[in-house]
């Protein structure tokens, strides 16, 4: 039934719902007041009775109310933007509603929580101040702000301005951290659809920057609407038309100067012992960027019907040398995008938007072979390898005031994402050689080739809120939203899913559950990868919050409760995990200590679910074959590929190429995968200009899952449960999705001639440690709010994160195989596990602002220093299930105990000129980021040992990855 219903019919269903919805809300009576998480909110005191309204100074969208009779009032599901609030008999203020935010009205007294902040050679109030209504770890952020200040130009960069967010490591490209959580625990929407990833969550779909509005970083606490993740959530709005025909267009140039910088060559005395061989050259580096977007606004009917219309190119060029200096790469990435936006207000506090974004960003990348005595592009034999993400959105949204106390909020939306790579010798084996050092292709496509790869996305979502009073006020919420999510998978190595991997290594080590014989000092490690399948997974959930103030508005309690729901089925169209009614209590508190609007304290209690990711549906549910074996190298052939030798050990078995039966491969005693967290905090308005702050965060993951072998648990019950002396089933390789350090539950033919029965595996026998991670965080926090001269931000966060799981990476190794992550794979890869995680960054500073000049000069700041990442030993152990099978990965030494890494500083700054002379319709700026081209490494090669002799490794703490070097970037922007 369940699969059914997410299927295509499922789909229809989902457009013919909110259709009808949609409909019933505009032909009813008023019925009821919702907030979206799109939206913000006004409240205020006046005279008792009194009529409030609120109007768009640029849109002239208009609301309404009547105050209680203490003189209070609240507006509800407010589109951002500025307002004119005006009250019967005591005049007007102007006010600008942020996203997710309470902005206070104060009329006609020097409130310190009045946002009366006219625009200043276009920038507008910098941050929010003490919003009452939350009890959160927010920052919010508005485009116009955004432009003075030297941030690159995608969320990662804006999200790192939080306090308490910290850059991923770089196997997983830019992406970042919020409080302890795996990079791919993250949520991102945009207009209220999710547009995170759903298969590995390390790849988001983006939009360029010109089409947003504004940003709400939550890096915790976040109320109960918001679900599916352990991390943070980038909430973000899109600009909208307006009544004034608005149209321009800007260009971003990055040249490859001498303005750059280059990070440093490295040489080192390889394993046999010879000195100045390179590891890496990064003196024929090249970096060109160039990003143009034209922009168009304006109304269709004036206050009832506006567009906005944007179009954004940009093209990055790169080049490196590879490969130990014998091939040079040359990266061309072009990235289109289309975006447009209908608003309509057909009545008063009615909304309609829809928004349609395509994307098509592709990459090629083209090899060709490089003299590195001369330091000359050979051009002979070229390969390239292209990689395809992207595709279309659509997002329909309804936002209606339907009363005083009842609003409703609507939403569909559906999403595609390619995700396909290829290349141009898709035919030939990957073949790798590293016997000489760093690792060099002979042949094949240096990737997993994924040709068709696809992800789509339909959601729906109904928010509803009805304000009443009792013992206070109440703004009782509830809300429901559903996702149906599709993975089409097409995977595997290259050359009909063939990689072989050359390597050096010493008599008498053990490969593949083999002994390396004598002599034998080379070897290579063929492995088999191939995949296909469609695979879905269904999530919904359902919440209700009560945000009640009392004693005279000092006193806010959020209570909420959220419900989900998860599915995930197979390649054969089979459920094969279902997790329902997860309960999710959210609770907070926040008090007005003096009564003065001017020092909130407050606390915050939440728990948050993630779903089993799509990946865990493709490689462990689908028809994944994977197969790992180990030969002596006698030679290479002339197209690269190995002449074989004697075999060392077995084959290994990792997936068998069928489609498992899916009562054998989940425990069914499965718990989903969960997080508490802990938020206490105080805020401080010192004057209108300033406000200080202390937060306190603890999280802790209260279970985690992940696939593990139980090859040597059925062994142990076969022998000792069942009495069966001969049974061995060492080397089955048979995995189960399950929680770490609990018992499991599954079917298993044990070859007794009963066939499959139930059987349970007690912590005992199986013998894995239970999934932990913690995160203890205090964060201070200094604001000066913008005032037309100048405005900053600082914050100090001590942090710590430990554990022994990341999360839904891997990132010591590299790993992104989301919910299958070799953390967990065999009880010895967690020996030494538990210890400091790669985002415990124990300090953290930051600081970034602007300060005006002049009145057409604005010079922009933007400073991080932060503490560095933990670093391991790792290397070879005899794994008592596997031998040899998973190499160098195991923690020879506690986990991030054997060293850390330098402190990184950043350091970015930026010239912004708006001349008047050009009626500030132009804009010219300069960002320098890295300014003094620091070349801190943030990234070295952890594995100590070649084999499990205990040899050491030759390229043990090198480097594999450096700070960004200095990059300068010309834009000028035109508007009218």
């Amino acid at each position: 039934m369940a699969a059914a219903f997410g299927g295509r019919r499922a789909r229809s269903f989902a457009s013919l719902s909110l259709a009808g919805v949609l409909a019933a809300l505009l032909v009813s009576a008023p019925l009821a007041l919702a907030q979206s998480n799109v939206t913000g909110s006004l409240s205020g005191r006046v005279a008792p009775s009194a009529s409030v309204t609120a109007v768009n100074v640029e849109t002239g969208y208009s609301r309404t109310t009547t105050a209680t009779s203490s003189g209070s009032f609240r507006i509800t599901a407010v589109p951002t933007g500025r307002y004119r609030v005006s009250v019967e008999g005591e005049g007007e203020v102007l006010v600008e509603v942020f996203i997710g935010t309470t902005s206070n009205v104060s009329i006609g007294s020097d409130s310190i929580v009045e946002l009366e902040r006219l625009e200043v050679s276009g920038l507008s109030a910098s941050f929010s101040p003490i919003d009452f209504g939350r009890t959160e770890s927010v920052s919010i952020f508005g485009a116009s702000q955004l432009e003075a200040l030297p941030v690159a130009r995608n969320t990662s960069a804006i999200a790192l301005l939080a306090p308490g967010a910290v850059q991923g490591d770089t196997a997983f490209g830019n992406l970042i951290s919020f409080g302890g959580a795996s990079v791919a625990e993250n949520a991102y929407f945009v207009d209220g659809f999710n547009l995170s990833d759903f298969r590995t969550g390390t790849n988001p779909i983006e939009l360029p920057y010109e089409a947003y509005e504004q940003f709400e970083i939550k890096s915790g606490g976040y109320s109960a609407e918001f679900g599916r993740s352990l991390g943070g959530v980038i909430n973000a709005t899109t600009k909208t038309g307006t009544n004034t025909y608005k149209a321009g267009a800007n260009v971003f140039y990055m040249p490859d100067s001498s303005l750059n910088g280059k990070n440093p060559d490295r040489y080192y005395t390889n394993q046999a012992g010879t000195p100045n061989t390179l590891w890496s050259y990064n003196g024929a580096d090249k970096r060109e960027r160039l990003e143009a977007n034209i922009w168009a606004s304006g109304p269709l009917i004036k206050d009832k019907l506006f567009f906005y219309a944007l179009y954004n190119a940009n093209e990055i060029k790169n080049e490196d040398v590879r490969a130990g200096g014998s091939r040079i790469r040359r990266q061309k990435q072009d990235d289109p995008l289309y975006f447009a936006k209908l608003t309509a207000n057909p009545f008063p506090g009615h909304t309609l938007e829809f928004t349609f974004i395509e994307t098509e960003k592709e990459t090629l990348n083209t090899d060709t072979d490089y003299d590195f005595a001369t330091k000359t592009d050979l051009g002979t034999d070229p390969t390239t390898i292209t990689s395809k993400l992207g595709g279309d959105v659509k997002i329909a949204r309804y936002v209606g005031s339907l009363s005083d106390r009842l609003t409703v909020s609507a939403l569909w939306g559906k999403s595609k994402n390619d995700l396909s790579t290829f290349g141009s010798t898709d035919a030939e084996p990957l073949v790798l050689d590293a016997r000489f050092g760093p690792a060099q292709r002979l042949s094949g496509t240096q990737a997993v080739v994924e040709p068709g790869s696809l992800d789509e996305r339909e959601a729906i979502r109904l928010d509803v809120t009805y304000g009443f009073s009792l013992f206070g006020e109440h703004q009782l919420r509830v809300g429901f939203d559903r996702e149906d999510n599709y993975s089409n998978v097409v995977t595997g190595y290259s050359g009909g899913g063939w990689f072989h991997r050359y390597a050096t290594v010493t008599p008498g080590a053990t490969l593949g559950g083999g002994i390396v014989p004598a002599g034998v000092t080379q070897v290579t490690r063929d492995r088999f990868l191939e995949n296909a399948g469609s695979f879905q997974v269904t999530s919904d959930a359902y919440y209700i919050e009560d945000n009640w103030t009392t004693l005279d508005g000092r006193l806010l309690f959020r209570l909420g409760v959220r419900s989900e729901n998860f599915e995930n089925f197979n390649a054969a169209g089979e459920s094969f995990v279902e997790m329902t009614q997860q309960i999710a209590p959210r609770l907070g508190v926040a008090y007005d200590l003096f009564g003065d609007q001017k020092t909130k304290i407050y606390a915050n209690y939440g728990r948050y679910h993630i779903p089993v990711a799509s990946n865990t549906n493709a490689r462990l549910a689908g028809g994944e074959k994977f197969t790992e074996e180990w030969y002596e190298l006698l030679g290479v052939n002339a197209d690269g590929t190995p002449i074989r030798g004697r075999q060392i050990g077995t084959l290994q078995l990792l997936s068998p190429g069928t489609i498992p039966n899916k009562d054998s491969i989940v425990d069914r005693n499965l718990d989903p995968m969960y997080q508490d967290e802990f938020i206490v905090g105080i805020d401080h308005a010192l004057s209108k200009d300033y406000r200080v702050g202390l937060r306190g965060t603890y999280r802790d993951l209260k279970s985690t899952m992940d696939d593990m072998i139980i090859d040597h648990a059925l062994t142990d019950y076969a022998q000792n449960v069942l009495g069966l002396a001969g049974a061995d089933f060492i080397g089955y390789q048979h995995y189960v999705l399950a929680n770490p350090g609990k018992s499991i539950t599954t079917l298993w033919d044990f070859e007794d001639g009963n066939g499959e029965q139930l059987v349970t595996l007690t912590p005992e026998q199986l013998g894995f440690t239970e999934g932990k991670r913690k995160y203890a965080a205090i964060e201070l926090l200094f604001e000066r709010i913008w005032d037309g001269k100048w405005a900053a931000q600082f914050s100090y966060t001590w942090s710590q994160n430990y554990g022994n799981t990341e999360g839904w990476v891997f990132s010591d190794i590299g790993q992104d195989d989301a919910g299958l992550t070799q953390q967990f794979d065999t009880p010895d890869l967690q020996r030494n596990s538990f210890g400091w995680l790669p985002n415990d960054r124990r300090h953290a500073f930051k600081l970034f602002g602007t300060y005006a000049l002049t009145s057409e000069l604005t010079l922009g700041a933007n400073f991080r220093l932060t503490s560095g990442r933990p670093l391991n030993y790792m290397g070879w152990y005899d794994d008592s299930v596997t031998g040899t099978g998973y190499g160098e990965d195991y923690y020879l030494k506690q986990r991030g105990h054997a060293g850390r890494l330098d402190w990184v500083f950043n350091q970015d700054l930026s010239l912004r000129y708006v001349p008047k002379w050009a009626g500030r319709r132009l804009a010219l700026q300069i960002d320098v980021t890295n300014l003094l081209n620091k070349q801190t490494v943030i990234q070295r090669d952890e594995v100590a040992e070649i084999d499990n002799t205990g040899t050491p490794r030759a390229e043990y703490l090198l480097p594999t990855a450096w700070q960004t070097p200095r990059r300068v970037t010309f834009s000028a922007s035109y508007g009218f």
